[in-house]
């Protein structure tokens, strides 16, 4: 009774909503910067942190903020799957059986390798853009590549 048609809509149209209104909002902020560098992207994808490394302004304040909402939004669904990943824990050590424990930890660390796989390299990515760490575009787009290939 509650999960009709029009609850699916509003539902989808909301998820595309959200999901598109964090990536606007950066293009947005990124748009008025002075670009007088070179307008060539060294990267695979158009993201703000290639686009902001373009501007010929102290980028700090617009990458900042970018730096929050990235973390929010990569953070936010990574506690909800750790917290997930914890109750099976609990929930498998109260398993009497050492086969049945075996069995369900050896499903779930395939999933967690594929979440570390794309969780840890995105954070890395984010992190070193704004602590200042400075890698060879060679290896960021490699990087990139790992989390945005490897788990799909």
């Amino acid at each position: 009774m509650i999960i009709k048609n029009s609850t699916i809509h509003i539902l989808n149209a909301t998820a595309w909503i959200v999901a598109k209104a964090c990536p606007l909002m950066m293009v947005i902020r990124a748009y008025p910067l002075p670009y007088c560098d070179s307008n060539t992207i060294l990267q695979c994808f158009c993201d703000h942190i290639s686009i902001t490394k373009l501007a010929c302004t102290d980028r700090a304040p617009y990458s900042f903020p970018a730096f929050v909402t990235a973390m929010v939004v990569l953070l936010g669904p990574l506690v909800f799957i750790i917290f997930s990943y914890c109750s099976i824990i609990v929930a498998v050590v109260q398993i009497a059986s050492p086969q049945g424990r075996l069995k369900t930890l050896s499903t779930c660390s395939g999933q967690l390798i594929i979440i570390a796989l794309y969780y840890l390299p995105r954070c890395f990515i984010y992190l070193a853009s704004n602590v200042g760490i400075r890698f060879s575009t060679d290896l960021h787009i490699v990087i990139i590549m790992l989390y945005s290939l490897l788990p799909p």
